[in-house]
């Protein structure tokens, strides 16, 4: 149970002390008032860890983000386990960095009669966090405790927003959680101890019998009787072996003689089908082939024909490129020409510009004009100028069209190139190769048509004749029906069946001879076993009892899966349903009942409204809370009597509406006020707090956020 909590430049905490009573513990406040604050400090003073990424982040900041002049934060709890009182402190600095942590124990506490206070005297437990050699606070809080963060924050610590996290836990790490709450942990450890013990005792027996201890015993014994059963079995087999030999012997002879007689001719079945396989492989080939030439030649004709229907025109293609060469040439000389004059009379209406006659008198010797030459008229330029424009632009057009032209007789000509190289790859130059082509494609087609038409999947001495398409297969299918005739009828079955039986005889034979050489002298060695094994068994039975005795106390008491732990789990799981299932009710969400059902390795959670089983990933997010919050209660019900005797609760109420939120208070007045319930302390972090207006609960801090910090004060 936690008794105080002493917070300094922590989070949004500059100094701030909290005292905790048996019951409920309330903390009430707006969003960003330091509330979960409370949660990070707890579980920074015992395993110092957090929800703020890094150490640093816990140092409060001023109202403009900057450090503190303090020398760092700390935070001092006091609780209590059991009735033992501990103090922890755990102090960093500026960069966050680790300054000190310290356990302490209650060793004495009395009334000072001068002050009429209480005094305490504590002693150090542990300081500092020296994993490497041995020293750690976390670990002696881990030792004390019989939990490790992770799994505080499961079963104690619920996280605002976290809520869902026992229902969303593996099954498998969920088993483990209940087992350490009951104190499995502490029958493993007898578990390993009593392991270990039995099997050094073990040992020292193998070491002084050659190899053999108490778990040996049952197979002496059947050795021994193994071997006297084997004595008299092996006496008897000894007779029958004699006249099994003579009777496998005759039955070897008869098969061999009836197998020398069959084998030539199967060798004859064997290169049938050979020849079979020869002349199937070889039509298949040839059809392949068939197809290949008739595709090609196909593409041949169809390649050819187009290209002499193209080279038709090539007379008049190169005629027109001809025409259309000359016809670009001239018009180039034109535009040349035409550019020359245009740049002449631009140079010339420049001049024109800069004598200017004013008056009809020369603007130079200022001398009467009576008629201008036509080469300084800025008007008569302008007008050569724009019929020269005009001209250039007729041109320019043609030259265009001519352009587009020829490109379109340069394809035309690339296509009879291409057309030409075509014909001249497949080495046809007139229209009597091309027919040649056709009539070829129409012998490939009917030799493919052949072949296709045959039935290659069962040969028949009726049909083995339309086989014979050419000369090669011709002499295949000759040789076939020439030696069907020589071997006649055969059943190769029944020389497969001869073959099988004469391996089996052959088999059993070896193994009769076997048997008579191992009997003889398996007999006389068995003897000489029954001897040595009643002499060790003699050894083993001294020692087997008091072995017997401590793995049934280890089997039964102390396995994690024997009759003690099994009805722990039993009694926690029951207990866990019972009560999860009275306050699932309470919330009126519609699930009758929540059962926890044990597996080998796992806990199933399973939920039960009115029309059966529910799966979990159908619940709704109300519903999800309702089923966490019972099955947290129960948990802590279950605790009651644990190392850790408190709950806390962040923002539990967020996703219930108006009515299981009073419900909730109810639930959590009637089973926790004044430390009566299964916890000695349950702490309820909300931003609801008229929810609790009327309730019963006394103890109610009211946090709230100041340019100082967060001020919490009782209400």
């Amino acid at each position: 149970m936690i008794k105080k909590l002493v917070l300094n430049n922590f989070l949004s905490h500059k100094d701030t002390c909290i005292r905790f009573d048996p019951g409920i513990t309330v903390f009430v406040g707006h969003n960003g008032s330091g509330k979960s604050s409370i949660i990070d400090s707890i579980t920074f003073a015992l395993f110092n860890e957090h929800t703020r990424k890094n150490n640093k982040n816990l140092i409060t900041k001023g109202i403009d983000q900057t450090l503190s002049e303090e020398s760092g934060s700390f935070v001092i709890m006091d609780f209590s386990v059991g009735s033992i009182d501990y103090k922890i402190q755990r102090q960093i600095d500026k960069a966050g960095q680790l300054l000190s942590a310290k356990l302490e124990i209650l060793e004495n506490k009395s009334l000072d009669n001068s002050t009429k206070k209480n005094s305490a005297v504590y002693r150090q437990v542990i300081s500092g966090e020296r994993k490497q050699l041995g020293e750690s606070v976390i670990k002696e809080i881990e030792s004390i405790l019989k939990m490790d963060y992770q799994k505080l924050q499961i079963a104690s610590i619920i996280q605002q927003g976290e809520i869902n996290r026992i229902i969303d836990s593996p099954p498998k790490e969920f088993k483990e959680l209940l087992n350490n709450m009951i104190g499995l942990y502490r029958l493993d450890i007898s578990f390993a101890f009593m392991h270990s013990t039995i099997d050094e005792f073990r040992k020292l027996l193998r070491e002084k019998t050659g190899g053999y201890d108490d778990n040996h015993i049952d197979i002496l014994i059947t050795k021994v009787k193994e071997n006297k059963n084997k004595i008299i079995t092996s006496k008897e087999s000894l007779q029958k072996i004699y006249s099994d030999l003579s009777e496998k012997t005759t039955l070897l002879d008869n098969i061999e003689k009836e197998i020398e007689f069959l084998e030539p001719k199967v060798s004859k079945i064997q290169e049938i089908k050979s020849l079979e396989n020869v002349l199937i492989n070889y039509f298949k080939e040839k059809s392949i082939a068939l197809k290949s030439n008739i595709e090609k030649t196909k593409k041949i004709i169809v390649e050819s024909t187009n290209a002499f229907i193209i080279l038709k025109d090539k007379d008049e293609v190169l005629i027109t490129l001809q025409m259309i060469q000359s016809e670009k040439e001239e018009l180039n000389k034109k535009l040349n020409t035409l550019e020359g004059e245009i740049g002449k009379l631009t140079g010339l209406t420049e001049c024109a510009k800069k004598i200017q006659i004013k008056d009809g008198k020369c603007p130079v010797c200022n001398s009467k004009i009576n008629m201008i030459n036509d080469m300084f008229d800025i008007f008569h330029i302008k007008k050569e100028l724009d019929k020269k424009q005009k001209e250039k632009k007729l041109i320019v057009s043609e030259s265009i069209k001519l352009n587009t032209e020829d490109l379109e007789f340069r394809k035309k000509e690339k296509n009879i190139i291409s057309a030409e190289r075509l014909l001249l790859s497949y080495e046809i130059s007139t229209d009597k190769d091309l027919s040649n082509l056709r009539t070829n494609l129409m012998s490939l087609d009917k030799d493919y048509q052949t072949i296709f038409k045959l039935n290659f999947n069962h040969f028949n001495d009726t049909n083995l004749v339309v086989y014979k398409v050419d000369e090669y297969s011709s002499n295949l299918v000759n040789d076939i029906i020439n030696i069907k005739k020589d071997i006649g009828n055969i059943n190769l079955e029944d020389l497969k069946q001869k073959k099988s039986l004469k391996n089996k005889l052959m088999v059993e034979f070896v193994d009769i001879q076997n048997q008579k050489a191992i009997l003889e002298k398996n007999i006389s060695d068995l003897e000489q076993e029954i001897v040595d094994f009643e002499k060790l068994l003699s050894e083993l039975y001294s020692a087997s009892g008091f072995i017997y005795e401590l793995e049934k106390i280890r089997s039964m008491v102390f396995n994690r899966d024997g009759i003690v732990s099994s009805s722990l789990r039993t009694w926690a799981l029951n207990l866990i349903t019972i009560k999860s299932s009275e306050y699932i009710n309470t919330f009126n969400v519609g699930i009758s009942k929540i059962s926890l059902i044990e597996k080998p390795r796992e806990i199933k959670i399973l939920c039960y409204g009115k029309r059966g089983e529910i799966d979990l990933i159908s619940l709704s997010g109300g519903e999800k809370v309702a089923v966490s919050l019972a099955l947290r209660m129960a948990i802590a019900y279950l605790m009651g009597s644990s190392k850790i005797d408190f709950i806390v609760l962040d923002e539990p109420t967020s996703n219930l509406d108006e009515e299981r939120r009073r419900s909730f208070v109810k639930i959590i007045s009637d089973v926790f006020s004044k430390g009566v319930g299964p916890l000695s302390q349950i702490i309820i972090i909300t931003h609801d707090e008229e929810i609790f207006e009327n309730s019963e609960i006394e103890q109610i801090y009211k946090f709230s956020m100041s340019d100082k910090g967060s001020i919490v004060t009782p209400i």
